[in-house]
């Protein structure tokens, strides 16, 4: 079901100077899957043969072997996603923090040997938690090398508000702490770096592309709802420079089906006509 070789996806301990050839490699196109969605909504998902990014339940984590061992049963490629809002590692209170780091390593090692290895994480998620940019950096290079430990990849996400959502401090936290990225698109259009003129979705791609390891793609997020592209004008240029890279797992961050289904679909269709691929 994947659109790519196992052993490409696999091999989460990248060096971010390796350059890998993926021109040929299609696109696998991976749909989110939240712990509270309905039953009805998840088998939509496997009975379409899906690729799925899985954010679990920090309550329950015990739980991730039987529930994700069903999906790999089911021959479904599956990444994970650290969507714990109010855990936030870089929180400017240490103890709060430390509780934040907790919630996250223990997410770690209930996914290891689980689908494919990669977590991606988020700082700065809920807008009214301060954060203390030192803390953050260490918090998240521990994180990154107890992930390592475990052959898992942690991948830093860029936010639409706060400090992770200026792509200079993305980069700042991934180099200092070692950590992958995960590109939000939609994240990137709606934030005051793109929506200000002052840098473009490219050149985040640019500043990223070393370390890109997942896409997370929507159009625009308006609140905490994403929307679905209506044509191709505004996401056919970012998919033409993402073609460009060696990043081939683009997660689909819609939830209702018929966008999910429509958005894919073009997507698919630009891909096949674009001169990048």
């Amino acid at each position: 079901m994947s659109g790519l070789p196992n052993e490409s996806l696999s091999s989460s301990n990248k060096t971010f100077d390796e350059k890998v050839d993926y021109s040929v490699q299609p696109v696998t196109m991976a749909v989110c899957l939240k712990w509270y969605n309905s039953p009805e909504h998840t088998k939509w998902l496997l009975d379409n043969g899906f690729a799925l990014e899985y954010a679990p339940d920090l309550k329950h984590f015990y739980e991730l072997s039987n529930i994700i061992g069903g999906f790999l049963k089911a021959g479904v490629d599956i990444r994970h996603h650290g969507l714990f809002p109010g855990h936030d590692i870089g929180n400017i209170d240490p103890e709060k923090a430390e509780k934040a780091m907790q919630v996250h390593l223990a997410a770690l090692d209930s996914i290891c040997g689980l689908g494919e290895p990669f977590f991606t994480i988020h700082i700065g998620l809920l807008e009214k938690i301060q954060i203390d940019p030192g803390r953050a950096i260490e918090n998240l290079t521990r994180l990154v090398e107890y992930g390592n430990n475990l052959d898992v990849t942690v991948c830093l996400e860029n936010i639409r508000q706060g400090p992770a959502s200026i792509p200079e401090t993305v980069l700042e936290w991934a180099e200092k702490s070692d950590a992958a990225i995960t590109l939000d698109v939609g994240h990137a259009l709606s934030s005051e770096s793109v929506q200000s003129g002052r840098l473009s979705v490219n050149s985040i791609v640019d500043m990223f592309e070393k370390r890109l390891m997942e896409v997370h793609m929507y159009e625009k997020e308006i609140g905490h709802h994403h929307y679905p592209p209506e044509d191709m004008s505004v996401l056919g240029p970012i998919v033409d420079r993402l073609l460009k890279t060696d990043c081939r797992w683009w997660t689909i961050e819609l939830e209702k089906t018929a966008e999910i289904l429509r958005t894919i679909s073009m997507l698919k269709e630009y891909i096949a006509q674009s001169p990048s691929q």
